[in-house]
């Protein structure tokens, strides 16, 4: 994971361990406290598609967020196996 956790961080990632880098995630607020987003995994057609909204949770914000799966139909992306 690139960069380093900052010493109030909640503990989110306790109990994890990290391998290399392999997603982009990009995610566009809708201005009311709304967002959408994406998860690519590189050289997949498969996705993660979400949508969510921000909380406060112990005086922070907090994004929550529902997932589903969804993919790129290759055909029409000029995409190669």
């Amino acid at each position: 994971m690139t960069g380093h956790r900052e010493r109030n961080d909640p503990s989110l990632f306790t109990g994890l361990s990290f391998g290399r880098e392999i997603y982009d995630v990009e995610i566009h607020g809708t201005g009311n406290g709304q967002f959408i987003g994406l998860v690519k995994e590189d050289g997949s057609p498969c996705r993660i598609a979400f949508r969510g909204s921000t909380v406060m949770r112990d005086g922070r914000r907090v994004a929550l967020a529902r997932g589903a799966t969804a993919w790129t139909d290759r055909s029409n992306t000029g995409e190669t196996s």
